[in-house]
Formats: structure tokens, C-alpha cells, sequence
């Protein structure tokens, strides 16, 4: 969101009024907010690219909306959901078995609940059988390219894992004593450099997009360019 879009929403948040683009008078409001988001606001806050100000007042009452895969408890209400839903947009009426269902839970879902609502609606419309088996599922399931962002995020993790683990043997190197201190600046001075090669790599050299895809500030992004002494090679797209 541009700062210039969070300042006006600060206003109405604030002082409950707002002025029309070109106008003068200003307009009561008396509204609620929710607001969702995919980001690390935290993070942006630390670049500059998000007001702190406007951060605490939106984050009043935060809820965390968990991934498919972390409650697969909802996956059957869900099915039958978007099967109803299908149904009255004209696709033949179907029911889901158990056995499906239980398909479905051991899915990944890196699409989350569009995902899943895909996979429903294909079945709906591409399958003459009434009940929705384990059997079509599967063939669905293996028919999706791979890989996708799951997989990604299964590589995260295991960077995640990798990094937790040699900070347990770097500790573990100083017995009952605490390393020495800057170990944060220490780690980052590890990680900052192949991420920002890779997202240089992937940009072909474009500092302007690899900020963009790192969600660093541009500046920002330069001066750790220059920090860490890497050679910046731009190719043609």
C-alpha cells in the first residue's frame, strides 16, 4: 500500500473522517476495518515501507488464518461446500465418500483453499460418477504439475531446519559458556549474501525488481550490495 493510501487511512482511523480526492470538506465516517494481509508487516515496518503508527492501530484484534494443511479437520465440510456450490452452477449433483476425503488430508495444498475448490469443481464437471472416490481424487492429484509452491515451502523449511541446527552445535561448541557477542549480525552476514545473489540471479541483474522481490527497500538493497561486496552483472531480459 502506498504511504500516501496509509496516511488517509490513518486519518479515517484516527479522527473518522476523510476528504474526497480534489476536495476540501471533510467526510464523517463511523466504519469497522478488517484487514488481511500476506505480508510481514513487522519486516516492511523495519524497510520503511509500512507506518508503524498504522500497524498498531489496525493489529487491535489479530487473528491468524491457518493453511489448509494445518486443519485438515475442515477438508470434508469444505469438499461438500464447493460440491453444493457446483452444483447450483449447474454441474451434476455428487457426493464425496470417506475414503476421498481422507485423500484429501494427505495433501499438501500449497494452493490452499482455491486449491481445493479447483480440484472439487474439476471433479464436479470432468467425472460421470455420482459419488467422488479416493480412486478420482488421486488421479486429479497426480495429474498437477509438480513442482509447486509447496515444495518451496518444504525448502524453507529445510533451511529453517538446517540453520537451527548449526546454531544448536555452534552453542553446544561453548559448553556451559555463551558465544561471544554479534551473533545475530554474524548469522545475517551468512544468509543476506546468497539471498541476494539469488534474487540478483533471478532479476538478471535488476536492482530495481530484486528489491521488489525481497521486499527491501531499493537504497537498502544497494547499500547491502555494497556491504557485502557483491558484483552486480545486469544481462538483457
Amino acid at each position: 500500500m502506498p504511504m500516501e493510501a496509509q496516511t488517509r487511512l490513518l486519518r479515517v482511523l484516527q479522527e473518522g473522517e476523510y476528504t474526497t480526492v480534489g476536495g476540501r470538506t471533510p467526510i464523517k465516517t463511523n466504519v469497522r476495518i478488517v484487514a488481511a494481509t500476506h505480508h510481514d508487516l513487522q519486516h516492511q515496518i523495519n524497510q520503511g515501507l509500512f507506518r508503524e503508527d498504522l500497524f498498531y492501530r489496525l493489529n487491535v484484534v489479530p487473528l491468524r488464518m491457518p493453511p489448509l494443511r494445518e486443519r485438515t479437520e475442515d477438508l470434508g465440510d469444505l469438499a461438500r461446500y464447493f460440491l453444493r456450490e457446483a452444483e447450483e452452477e449447474g454441474l451434476p449433483a455428487k457426493t464425496i465418500d470417506s475414503a476421498a476425503i481422507e485423500r484429501l488430508t494427505q495433501h499438501r495444498w500449497p494452493g490452499n483453499v482455491r486449491e481445493l475448490e479447483n480440484l472439487i469443481r474439476r471433479l464436479a464437471a470432468l467425472y460421470t460418477q455420482d459419488t467422488i472416490t479416493a480412486e478420482l481424487v488421486e488421479n486429479e492429484l497426480a495429474a498437477q504439475p509438480s513442482p509447486g509452491p509447496d515444495e518451496n515451502d518444504q525448502n524453507d523449511l529445510d533451511v529453517s531446519q538446517s540453520l537451527e541446527q548449526y546454531l544448536a552445535k555452534y552453542f553446544a561448541g561453548f559448553g556451559d559458556n555463551l558465544p561471544p557477542p554479534g551473533l545475530y549480525q554474524s548469522v545475517l552476514r551468512m544468509v543476506e549474501p546468497p539471498l541476494i545473489l539469488a534474487a540478483l540471479t533471478a532479476t538478471r541483474g535488476n536492482q530495481i525488481k530484486a528489491a521488489e522481490l525481497l521486499g527491501l527497500n531499493r537504497n537498502t538493497l544497494r547499500k547491502k550490495i555494497k556491504d557485502h561486496g557483491i558484483e552486480v552483472v545486469r544481462t538483457s531480459l
